[in-house]
């Protein structure tokens, strides 16, 4: 298949392009500039420079492409970061899924792979949910969720098929905000945050590698499956057992545990949120669909190859250090 990707230089992106080309298949990545090009062009795809926003030049990148992929995100590293930070964001998910499904219907795609969250179909009683659980977006997810009814409302009309994969809590050795939690354990700054007045209820969180993530993405495109799905490990974990897995994993302090109230204060309610929400759902849907196996089945298989391959380069001595600052090294997480 020839198969193009918007956000081919991300976390996602990157690992999106190298895995495609590695199973034989064509890939252009979208890039900005010369360091994005260089980064699609050593994991084996063409570099093409266009704009997000504009149909007309996604258009001409994505010539004869089978398969539009939209992985495109624009996610702050900071957790303080201001309103208008999250309005970029929101902008890549809506006006770059119109702009997209735009230009892969003129190019006749058959297949177009929208990337989502999983919670925006969570609760706030923590419930159980699936792909057939209606969305009940926040500030943060509502642009998510209008990106989705984008992608779902254009294939009615258009020659490709849509489908949606929502992902679980992204982690990867080269993912700022991994290599943020993992710099705030060493040194104590990052709590077991748990809801509740005395901090006595656990989260359950749905985490997903990013290499797991890329291989979803690329057996979504392979089976040539539509539908809406779930695309997670095999295991929710509590917040708690997640961060003291990590700390245990780095040789870091076990993380106290808090209250969400107490923590907010501090690290702001972006990032308390994402580790507030319950996410208790399933891959069940997608494995059935596509044939999908994860390579790290639960966080412990994840977590170990993280920091693996943090001790193999160097990174776990620089942390431990305080010489890596993952908000302001965009090498790390480029969007």
């Amino acid at each position: 298949m020839r198969v193009f990707v918007a956000g081919a230089t991300g976390v996602l992106g990157r690992r999106l392009v190298s895995q495609f080309a590695d199973r034989g298949h064509e890939v252009v990545g979208l890039t900005r500039d010369a360091e994005g090009d260089d980064l699609v062009a050593d994991r084996g795809g063409e570099p093409y420079r266009g704009d997000l926003f504009d149909a007309d030049s996604l258009a001409l990148a994505a010539e004869g492409a089978d398969v539009v992929v939209h992985a495109a995100t624009s996610i702050p590293t900071d957790p303080l970061a201001a309103e208008n930070e999250w309005e970029r964001n929101d902008r890549v998910r809506r006006e770059g899924a119109r702009a997209l499904t735009t230009a892969a219907a003129s190019v006749g795609a058959t297949q177009y792979l929208q990337q989502s969250v999983v919670w925006v179909a969570a609760n706030s009683r923590g419930d159980f949910f699936d792909e057939s659980s209606p969305p009940q977006p926040t500030r943060l997810t509502q642009s998510a969720v209008d990106a989705e009814q984008i992608a779902m409302a254009a294939s009615e009309t258009a020659p490709f098929s849509a489908s949606i994969l929502r992902c679980g809590v992204f982690y990867a050795p080269d993912a700022v905000h991994t290599r943020q939690y993992a710099e705030r354990l060493l040194r104590r700054r990052l709590p077991a945050i748990s809801r509740g007045p005395l901090g006595r209820d656990e989260v359950v969180i749905a985490p997903l590698h990013a290499d797991d993530a890329a291989s979803a993405f690329v057996a979504a495109a392979e089976s040539e499956a539509t539908g809406r799905w779930h695309v997670v490990d095999d295991e929710p974990v509590s917040t708690r057992e997640f961060l003291e897995t990590f700390a245990a994993l780095l040789d870091a302090p076990r993380p106290i545990p808090l209250p969400a109230w107490v923590v907010r204060m501090t690290v702001g309610s972006a990032a308390v949120s994402q580790f507030t929400t319950s996410m208790p759902t399933t891959n069940d849907r997608f494995r059935e669909s596509t044939g999908w196996d994860p390579t790290y089945p639960t966080y412990r298989e994840g977590l170990r190859q993280v920091v693996d391959r943090w001790q193999g380069d160097g990174t776990l001595d620089a942390l431990r250090a305080g010489s890596v600052d993952g908000s302001t090294n965009g090498v790390l997480e480029r969007r």
